[in-house]
């Protein structure tokens, strides 16, 4: 019997220590979540700001807004009198950093100003307003300088596609209402 007690003693020793060993990782692991959680919400105690979500808007505060560089002139034309309905001075993209980098991070733009995307090829294109300010009005052009499709005041930081209706090889971006105010709408042209 002495040996059957002793077992019964070991087992209890054994059973305390794996108690013991469980509360110190559960202990760890409180410790581990207060480090994660406390930065976040001390200073909600102290008066100051709580955690903030990154955003676009923060990302678009931090960049430079980055400067209009005037680089040409461009046309708006009647398709079918041939008139002038407007002319714009344009900014030029014309690989891929530039267009991928557009008109991002500008707070505002002058009415007669915009921005002209060359592109390689004659085909769909499509565009997004992602760390986009502004509203803009967005032109597609085919290789014959044909408007075939306009976005108008496209809603800023979105990141919605907004595609070509035919193929094109030039977009133009100007401010939000532009093509309203100067009458020009699908069918009329530019020049450059």
């Amino acid at each position: 019997m002495a040996k059957a007690v002793g077992s019964k003693q070991k087992k209890k020793k054994k059973n305390g220590n794996i108690n013991w060993r469980q509360a110190t990782i559960v202990g760890v692991m409180i410790l581990a979540l207060l480090g994660l959680v406390l930065p976040n919400i001390l200073p909600l105690f102290k008066g100051g700001p709580g955690p903030v979500a990154p955003s676009t808007s923060r990302k678009s505060e931090a960049m430079p807004e980055p400067k209009f560089q005037k680089e040409g002139e461009l046309a708006f034309l009647g398709g079918e009198s041939g008139q002038p309905l407007a002319k714009i001075d344009i900014e030029i993209a014309d690989n891929d950093m530039e267009r991928g980098f557009g008109l991002m991070y500008r707070r505002s733009m002058d009415e007669n100003q915009g921005m002209l995307f060359l592109f390689d090829n004659n085909e769909p294109q499509s565009f997004w307003m992602k760390n986009t300010l502004i509203p803009l009005d967005i032109l597609f052009v085919g290789e014959d300088m044909t408007i075939n499709t306009i976005h108008k005041s496209t809603k800023p930081l979105s990141e919605a596609s907004l595609p070509s209706k035919d193929n094109s090889k030039y977009v133009v971006e100007v401010n939000g209402g532009f093509t309203d105010r100067h009458g020009i709408k699908v069918g009329d042209k530019i020049q450059w």
